[in-house]
């Protein structure tokens, strides 16, 4: 495997029959490197060809696509979240498919006309350092964080990052009115998130910033709030926020135009499967989509599947815009 770092229906052909192929599966992915290795080992034990993982922010993986739209260079998107990949539908980038493997999955993670599916899910939680801030002084809601009490006491990534983009499509559907428009009083309240906001740049620790206190309420992924605090050696504790927590499905796709079909298949006939998701909850605690692998994952991972009030988020229409909201907040914010 090489994992580089870089910012009609198709019915599926039976693995076991496939012959082997010279060139690898493209497969470009804003999942953790650390996870890729793991995951093309299980991938190739039951395959019979390479995979090439193309490592970069969520963000990045669909403007590269975007950019290669007369020269597709890759054939699968792997784990790109919801309205990531729906914006890819609306530009007309994706082929659709089926698979033996999304027997069962629920309607809510299938795309309706057959174009992507979920695998995974993760929260996008508001929490806080529990051995620097009581229950009662940490903030218990998304909207307090645009408070002076909170300048300079937690962190937002880059907007290229798709946590960033998640947190930001929640904060969006807080602040946006009834016809789905962002009006003055919601930039309002984004000047203020922002203005409180430290910004994570390379070279940052976030883990030592929350354990010192210095940053001490996280905007970050269910995982990610874990990975933080085991390596800071911190106490932390979600917050249910009212009016639900952000619940983003990372989703799977093959790219119009895609050379590789027969692999792109059988790939995603593999991480599509309850065994995979299985598997990858029990090896890197990620919480599944599938009801029979939450059923045979570990008891912490079934108790996460159910532990938020989940916000209602239209991702069809954060896919048509929040290119230019982003726009606004590059422009005006930072």
């Amino acid at each position: 495997m090489t994992i580089v770092s870089k910012a009609p229906l198709v019915a599926i052909a039976t693995v076991a029959a496939l012959p082997a192929f010279a060139d690898p599966l493209i497969v470009y992915t804003p999942q953790s490197t650390d996870r890729l290795e793991g995951i093309e080992a299980y991938v190739e034990e039951r395959v019979d060809f390479d995979v090439e993982f193309v490592n970069m922010g969520g963000g990045a993986v669909y403007d590269r696509v975007l950019a290669e739209r007369n020269n597709p260079q890759a054939d699968v998107v792997f784990g790109l979240i919801d309205f990531l990949t729906a914006g890819l539908k609306l530009e007309g980038l994706l082929e659709p498919y089926t698979l033996e493997a999304l027997d069962g999955l629920p309607e809510v993670y299938k795309d309706a006309d057959g174009y992507f599916y979920g695998y995974r899910q993760t929260p996008i939680t508001l929490s806080y350092n529990a051995d620097v801030l009581a229950e009662g002084d940490a903030p218990a809601s998304w909207e307090e964080l645009a408070e002076p009490e909170w300048a300079g006491k937690f962190m937002i990534g880059a907007l290229t990052w798709q946590t960033t983009r998640a947190i930001l499509a929640g904060l969006f559907t807080r602040q946006m009115n009834d016809q789905g428009e962002m009006t003055d009083e919601g930039w309002a309240w984004f000047e203020g998130f922002y203005a409180n906001a430290v910004i994570f740049e390379d070279g940052m620790n976030r883990a030592e910033l929350m354990a010192s206190g210095e940053n001490a309420v996280s905007l970050n992924h269910f995982q990610g709030v874990q990975g933080d605090a085991a390596n800071g050696g911190y106490a932390y504790a979600y917050v249910n926020t009212p009016g639900g927590t952000p619940i983003v499905v990372e989703r799977n796709a093959i790219i119009a135009g895609a050379e590789r079909m027969e692999q792109a298949l059988a790939f995603l006939e593999v991480v599509q499967s309850v065994d995979f998701q299985v598997w990858n909850a029990e090896t890197y605690g990620v919480i599944p989509v599938h009801p029979e692998a939450i059923n045979r994952a570990p008891e912490d991972i079934r108790a996460a599947a159910t532990m938020f009030d989940v916000q209602p988020i239209d991702w069809d229409l954060m896919a048509l815009n929040l290119d230019t909201w982003l726009e606004t907040i590059q422009l005006n914010l930072l």
